[in-house]
């Protein structure tokens, strides 16, 4: 099974990333910058994102084209690969991806990259104690191009931030912010292959490892039916 593009595949394998301004400051945010993030347990995922074509009008405001691949399996029931070739514009605390050079349609989802806290959470992390508010997000699963998407909602709750901690990371040791959170989706019925195969509910407790200096969330611990999974950089540049 497919997700309709990167990003809710990601996120919804746990690789939670909400976008903010900060992003456009990130290591990787440069023509040549490259991530690659890969993850192991129930949660599999192996992504490598170039960066390209970037514009900066401010601190706050970028794009980029992001072009690369996205391999993932959760539980054995949601697998596959995604080509990435998007164009990330990031205003503020809002974002988008979009496809270049195919238009809108009336009813399509709009992809926020809050919806994966990678870069962030909307607002600096300043202290241990300091909470952001529960949110939610629509995402569709399935391959438009074979058969109807189906929607899922994925619910993520309110996020504490624990004290600071050094932690090892692809660029070394870095002193990083644990944020805690659950995250859990709504039951609903997929189509995969012309059947309808039910999806549960798939609830989890997820600690991002928000690493200040690289303005990024380098690892993320996933904690699901009793069995951890860990997502991480593996690289940046």
């Amino acid at each position: 099974m497919k997700l309709k593009y990167l990003w809710p595949a990601l996120a919804l394998l746990g690789f939670a990333p909400s976008a903010m301004a900060e992003v456009c400051q990130a290591k990787f945010f440069h023509d040549g910058g490259e991530i690659e993030i890969v993850g192991s347990g129930l949660i599999q995922v192996a992504a490598k994102l170039n960066f390209s074509q970037v514009k900066k009008s401010s601190a706050q405001q970028c794009q980029a084209l992001v072009k690369g691949y996205a391999n993932y399996a959760l539980l054995g029931m949601l697998s596959g690969e995604t080509d990435v070739d998007h164009v990330m514009h990031v205003n503020g605390v809002k974002s988008s991806l979009t496809k270049p050079g195919v238009p809108k349609k009336a009813g399509d989802a709009d992809v926020d990259v809050q919806m994966l806290s990678l870069f962030g959470y909307g607002e600096p992390v300043r202290a241990a104690g300091q909470r952001f508010a529960p949110q939610s997000f629509r995402l569709a699963i399935g391959d438009p191009k074979r058969g109807p998407t189906t929607p899922l909602t994925v619910r993520m709750g309110e996020k504490t931030v624990g004290a600071q901690q050094r932690i090892e990371t692809a660029a070394g040791q870095q002193s990083c912010w644990p944020v805690r959170y659950s995250r859990g989706t709504d039951p609903t019925v997929v189509h995969v292959r012309g059947a309808m195969i039910p999806l549960p509910n798939i609830q989890s407790q997820v600690t991002d490892w928000f690493c200040p200096s690289l303005n990024l969330v380098m690892k993320q611990e996933i904690m699901q039916s009793g069995q951890r999974s860990v997502i991480e950089v593996k690289s940046i540049r």
